[in-house]
């Protein structure tokens, strides 16, 4: 490591995931606290999962994927150049670190004294809006339960994660790999229907943890997915040169009542799940919900 590299600020905060479980309204979050920086180009950099992830991008439009995955540190430290070499609170929010095996380690080699922040959500949930959000973009073309079922197929096909709808749903594994490295102090779990919910007792608690102060107001709904009815309204919101004009032109702090507010406005269309599917996939992950309330220490409610 250069001497440059040992001086830049570095993250000590770490989002780890889950995927589908309310991090990217996180990540805005964190961007419009106080006492934190964050990444300056996008949420997910996907640094310590890159070795695996480069190795599984064999799905329909996963070929994208590989653009926005940091694969040398010198880069990955130039995504948080812009802050202030003192900042006490820094943070990389990447979702595939949940359930890589190889990350936690990585992390703890990077940043000994690194603070883990786990979002879990409803599997059931959770796993549909995996589901959805590939459905929203066109990759996924199968009903619901008949995607599920090839899980194991595409896994081993070298699809990335994000197909991979059954596995999405386990996480008791995963968070005791996390817990096991870097101790409960420096793990903090947080459940998404109680922090996106009306009782601010979560999003406190966790502004504790990292030591920051979040923004007044109703956490923002980020990353919404569904498919636009009308094909002039897809064409205008899928139009990047406007996009990057709406970026640049309207601050932050605004950007996403506006966005709030045109998403509102435009139909959309998402499918749902059935009840059989629920209640399947409810039978399949109620041991592991079991165990992650035992390793928690409290009753979670989801089912």
């Amino acid at each position: 490591m250069t001497d440059a590299q040992t001086s830049a600020p570095r993250p000590n905060i770490f989002v780890v995931g889950g995927s589908k479980c309310g991090t990217t309204s996180l990540y805005r979050m964190l961007q419009l606290a106080d006492g934190i920086g964050t990444s300056n180009t996008r949420k997910e950099l996907h640094y310590f999962s890159a070795p695996e992830i480069v190795q599984r991008l064999a799905a329909p439009g996963d070929e994208g994927v590989a653009k926005l995955v940091l694969r040398d540190e010198a880069d990955y430290l130039a995504e948080f150049s812009h802050l202030p070499a003192d900042m006490a609170n820094i943070v990389d929010v990447s979702p595939s670190y949940l359930q890589n095996p190889q990350v936690p380690a990585r992390i703890r080699d990077f940043a000994p004294e690194a603070r883990i922040v786990i979002f879990l959500r409803n599997p059931v949930g959770k796993v549909f809006s995996q589901y959805v959000h590939l459905w929203s973009s066109g990759q996924e073309t199968l009903p619901f339960e008949e995607a599920f079922d090839k899980s194991t197929e595409r896994r081993e096909a070298a699809y990335s994660p994000m197909w991979d709808y059954r596995s999405g749903g386990f996480y008791a594994g995963h968070l005791r790999r996390y817990l096991d490295l870097f101790g409960k102090d420096r793990v903090r779990v947080e459940i998404f229907e109680e922090f996106f919910g009306p009782d601010p007792v979560a999003q406190n608690g966790l502004a504790d943890f990292m030591g920051i102060r979040f923004a007044e107001g109703p956490p923002p709904k980020i990353n919404v997915s569904g498919r636009v009815k009308s094909p002039l309204m897809k064409a205008v919101l899928g139009n990047s040169a406007l996009k990057g004009a709406f970026r640049t032109l309207v601050p932050l702090s605004l950007r996403d009542r506006l966005s709030g507010a045109i998403r509102g406005s435009v139909q959309t269309e998402k499918p749902k799940i059935s009840d059989v599917m629920r209640a399947r996939l409810e039978d399949l992950y109620r041991d592991d919900v079991a165990e992650v309330e035992a390793i928690l220490g409290r009753r979670i409610g989801w089912f």
